[in-house]
Formats: C-alpha cells, sequence, structure tokens
C-alpha cells in the first residue's frame, strides 16, 4: 500500500514532476481516481520510486488526463477512452465511438421525452379527475422468450368458449405429464390474420397455451414452441371472467392513441389468465406488441 500523504514535489532530469497528491491538486482529480487509473493502465506514473512507491507525474500527463476527463464526459466508458487514446487507433474508429453514444444519447432523450409526455398526461388525468382515478394503469416493458404448450383453437373465439378451450388445454398437459396444470398461467394469443371480407369482421387466429416450467412429452393435441421476445409491449393487469364482457382492453386503445403506439402486427398479442379468485375474477395481464407512431 502506497502512502496517501506523497506531499513533496521533485525535479528528475530537468522536468518539473509532482508526487500524486500535488498531481491531485493541480488536476482536481481524486488519488483514489489516479490510482485506479494507473491500475488498469490508462494513466501510468511518468516515474515511481523503487524504494518508498511514490508515484511522480509530469506537466505533460495533465494533457492526457484532461482528454480522458474531456471523454468521460461525453459518456464513453474506461475501456473506449483507453481505445481512444491509443495512438495506434484510427481516427475513423473513435469517430465511430462518439457516433455511437451520440446515437444512444438520442435515443435516451427519446425515451425521455416520451416518459415525459405520459407524466404530463397522467398529471392532466388526476387534475380533471381529482381524488379518484378510473380506468387501468398501462406500463410499457420488454418480455422474454417463452416456451409453452399450445392448443389451436379457431379463429374470431368468443370469451365465453374459453374455459373450455382452458379446460381441454389442462387435459391434454395432464396426459403430457405436467403435474397440476390448472394452477399455472394460461394464455390467449391472438392476431389478425388480414383475411377479413367485405362481408365479415376482422379475422383473427386464436390459441390458448400454457407456459411449460419443465421438459414434457408432447401430448398429440398439443403444440410445442417457444414465443420469440417482445421487445415492447403495452401491460396492463386487471380483472375479468373469461365469459363475461371486459373493458379493460378499451382502456389499453384509448392509452395508446392517446401517446402515440400502435400495435405491431409482426407478433401476436397475448393475454395471460393467473390464478383465479374466489369470486371467479382472473387476475389478467393483457401483453400488446406496440411501436411508437
Amino acid at each position: 500500500m502506497y502512502d496517501c500523504n506523497e506531499e513533496i514535489g521533485t525535479d528528475m532530469e530537468g522536468e518539473a514532476v509532482f508526487k500524486i497528491s500535488e498531481f491531485s491538486r493541480l488536476s482536481q482529480v481524486s488519488m483514489k481516481t489516479l490510482r485506479y487509473y494507473d491500475q488498469i493502465g490508462l494513466l501510468k506514473p511518468a516515474s515511481i520510486d523503487p524504494f518508498n512507491g511514490y508515484r511522480y507525474y509530469t506537466t505533460e500527463q495533465l494533457f492526457r488526463l484532461n482528454r480522458i476527463l474531456a471523454y468521460k464526459d461525453l459518456g464513453l466508458t474506461l475501456e473506449q477512452i483507453a481505445q481512444a487514446l491509443d495512438v495506434q487507433i484510427p481516427l475513423a474508429e473513435v469517430r465511430g465511438m462518439l457516433r455511437l453514444k451520440q446515437a444512444e444519447i438520442h435515443a435516451l432523450i427519446e425515451q425521455e421525452s416520451t416518459r415525459l409526455a405520459r407524466i404530463e398526461a397522467r398529471l392532466h388525468l388526476i387534475e380533471r379527475e381529482g381524488e379518484t382515478q378510473s380506468g387501468h394503469d398501462v406500463a410499457l416493458k420488454s418480455i422474454k422468450a417463452l416456451r409453452v404448450a399450445s392448443l389451436p383453437t379457431c379463429a374470431n373465439l368468443s370469451s365465453s368458449h374459453l374455459p373450455f378451450f382452458f379446460e381441454e388445454l389442462n387435459r391434454s398437459l395432464s396426459r403430457s405429464g405436467l403435474s397440476e396444470p390448472a394452477t399455472l398461467p394460461h394464455m390467449v394469443l391472438w392476431q389478425d390474420t388480414g383475411a377479413c371480407r367485405d362481408d365479415q369482421d376482422d379475422t383473427f387466429d386464436v390459441e390458448v397455451a400454457c407456459p411449460l416450467p419443465e421438459q414434457v412429452s408432447v401430448d398429440a393435441h398439443l403444440t410445442i414452441r417457444t414465443l420469440p421476445a417482445l421487445p415492447l409491449v403495452a401491460s396492463l393487469m386487471h380483472e375479468c371472467q373469461p365469459h363475461g364482457t371486459c373493458t379493460a382492453l378499451l382502456d389499453l386503445g384509448r392509452w395508446m392513441e392517446q401517446n402515440g403506439y400502435t400495435i405491431s402486427l409482426s407478433q401476436p398479442c397475448r393475454e395471460v389468465y393467473f390464478a383465479k379468485g374466489e369470486n371467479q375474477f382472473y387476475v389478467t395481464e393483457a401483453q400488446i406488441p406496440v411501436e411508437k407512431g
């Protein structure tokens, strides 16, 4: 461990040098930080006394330290700064790192701007409705890839038929060796097929599914597959009865319209039914893939 009170400056071959305490005061960078920069090779002392271990820095090193601080202020990591300071690195590569950081900051600004808009909308809602808040809360989040067993159903499945298909799914899961499938979350996946005609409403492909917590053999009636990760979904928690009328999706659609989001058609929408309570209502989460604009 080196002495923290390295105080006295010195001359070495006619060149002004400073002990770490003096260099710290000149540069306004803590001795702890200077020691760390030495440790990772970002700013090595000009020399180290072999007898007492004191570090010595030159005035020329203030230029390198100042560039380190400038790059750090731009948001580059210490590893990126080390690369940028390497005399062998092409200037185009330094420019590329700065362009990348520029893009990251632009994305962050856009993300925070949309969050600010949502805060302003919520404040407006609170001011308009006073102490009571109606409707449902919507959150934006990402969803990881999920392995599921699914049971294809039919187009335009009525919500009143969901309990029947959930029971059929549970029977198939039990035959596959999965214990107590009824206690697991159940999902409804639906996606617009684009096959509507002038004489009918939009047609949706619908299937019920269940996340798989363990490896199971495949029942003939089931399809085992992995649902891809969703980078951005609008999530809404609510209570509902599968065979009843629920306004949650209307609230979600209203929120999307007010905040400038549209449904992404690349992946099915999801509704996850969790455990049923004593009142026969499911705690349910709607997960709608969305994109800005």
